[in-house]
């Protein structure tokens, strides 16, 4: 009686369970709509003398699922020295920044159909009295959700910026230095990466760029690969990467020169690192092929014996 009521509470329970997520799939579950813009271009580059200016167009799309609120604002910001990283500033009593000398062709908050594209025309317009060197901005356009059914706005969503970098001709420097060269110590085969930690010592931010030379045991250049492609910022440090292809086998020592120039062409600074070849397969295929040899002059050592007979 007992093994006859615990088998039916088994039966019982797997059947409740069975209807629970039955019941389970059909209920209805929430969805939750993405709010989200795309900016073209990211980041614009002028050089103006003071008291000129310099007009061009961002375009901005709805990427989400419905229709958002957007609201448009300038910041200024520096980098930090030695690091990655930026800071965002707030206006400082009686000087002129990149905040004031930006103007944007769009209300400060407007709506976004889904997938709307509008083009917004910036402005920048340097003060007669701007001071030379470099000046750091950016235009934000932060997306949010419109309120359904009487519901109140709630501030989520995402937020885009296009960076904004002006320099002032002047007194101002373009000088770097090279804080670390690196790549692997041993490889087997190309390609070959390296990664170039480079700090902007000057005054204003360029895109350093340079060359990385190979050479052979013998002092033969096999190969190079241009180095370059990112604005460093200055006081800011930047990792650029490198990478190069070789054809053929790759055997022994090699020496990687890296040599960095400014944004006009003058040489910066310049290092270098040695690295090994080792080309693991064809090394145990050729210690495969004398193990094989070795064996089988044994075997025929052993078992094949030549006689020569004399008449």
């Amino acid at each position: 009686m007992k093994t006859h009521s615990s088998k039916s509470a088994v039966l019982s329970a797997c059947a409740i369970l069975t209807l629970s997520a039955a019941f389970l799939t059909f209920l209805p579950v929430p969805t939750y709509a993405t709010t989200g813009l795309s900016i073209q271009p990211l980041k614009v580059t002028h050089t103006l003398q003071a008291g000129e200016s310099v007009s061009g167009v961002i375009e901005i799309r709805n990427a989400g699922d419905d229709a958002v609120n957007v609201e448009t604002k300038v910041e200024d910001f520096i980098p930090l020295a030695g690091t990655y990283q930026i800071q965002f500033v707030g206006r400082a009593p009686g000087i002129s920044t990149v905040r004031d000398w930006v103007t944007l062709d769009a209300p400060q908050s407007f709506v976004l159909a889904k997938g709307a594209t509008k083009n917004v025309t910036y402005t920048i317009k340097t003060p007669a009295n701007a001071e030379p060197g470099g000046h750091f901005g950016v235009a934000f356009f932060k997306a949010s959700d419109l309120p359904k059914n009487g519901q109140q706005q709630i501030k989520v969503g995402t937020q885009v910026g296009m960076l904004m970098l002006v320099t002032i001709p002047g007194s101002h420097l373009e000088k770097g230095t090279i804080l670390d060269f690196t790549g692997p110590l041993f490889v087997r085969r190309s390609p070959i990466d390296f990664t170039i930690k480079f700090e902007n010592t000057g005054t204003v931010h360029f895109e350093p760029k340079g060359t990385i030379t190979v050479t052979n045991m013998l002092g033969r250049e096999i190969g190079s690969v241009p180095v370059g492609g990112q604005v460093v910022l200055p006081t800011g440090i930047k990792d650029l990467m490198a990478s190069i292809r070789f054809d053929g086998v790759l055997v022994g020592r090699y020496k990687a020169d890296l040599k960095m120039f400014d944004g006009e062409g003058n040489e910066l600074t310049t290092d270098s690192i040695a690295f090994y070849a080792f080309p693991v397969g064809y090394a145990v295929a050729f210690l495969a092929t004398i193990i094989v040899f070795f064996f089988a002059f044994k075997f025929l050592k052993k078992n094949v014996h030549i006689s020569i007979s004399r008449k």
